[in-house]
């Protein structure tokens, strides 16, 4: 090897090395499924207005949403019920209830779907839930031209025997 030549090639080495381990993190945080961003953040928060005018709307329409996991099994998932009244307590008939729900360790893995009547009061989704713990689930619910939107964590819990 020429004399002085060392420098360069070790200095190229370790930009080579730099690039390499930042390519590799950058690998393992996008394969990372605990790891998530919150879906249209930028138009979230463009849209504040519209957040505030519903959140207006929630309170004038003051609705109850009383959700429920059933036991869940390893293979069978689990139906996620929900009772829905109005401010005094009468049933809500006839609305289109839709769920997104997520497992709080597991966030950028999102369940959605739409809920289906059970009896005039309480509404069902059956979905792939496979965790014990927390779960964000988020409501929104239309009904007519009224619409109510609601946010609850729920505890998932595995019947006898599944981990």
């Amino acid at each position: 090897m020429k004399p002085g030549l060392g420098w360069p090639i070790g200095v190229a080495t370790i930009l080579a090395l730099t690039v390499a381990a930042n390519i590799w993190v950058a690998f393992i945080a996008n394969d990372d499924p605990s790891f998530s961003i919150e879906n249209d953040y930028y138009r979230k928060a463009v849209g504040w207005d519209s957040t505030m005018a519903q959140m207006r709307e929630n309170a004038r329409l003051a609705w109850r949403v009383e959700p429920k996991f059933d036991e869940f099994t390893a293979n069978g998932g689990a139906t996620l019920r929900v009772r829905l009244s109005d401010s005094g307590g009468m049933p809500i008939p006839g609305a289109t209830v839709r769920v997104a729900a997520l497992y709080n360790a597991r966030a950028g893995q999102i369940l959605e779907g739409t809920m289906s009547a059970d009896t005039p009061a309480t509404y069902a989704l059956h979905l792939p839930v496979a965790h014990p713990g927390e779960w964000e689930v988020r409501f929104d619910i239309h009904r007519g031209s009224e619409r109510y939107t609601s946010t609850v964590r729920l505890e998932a819990v595995a019947a006898d025997g599944v981990r």
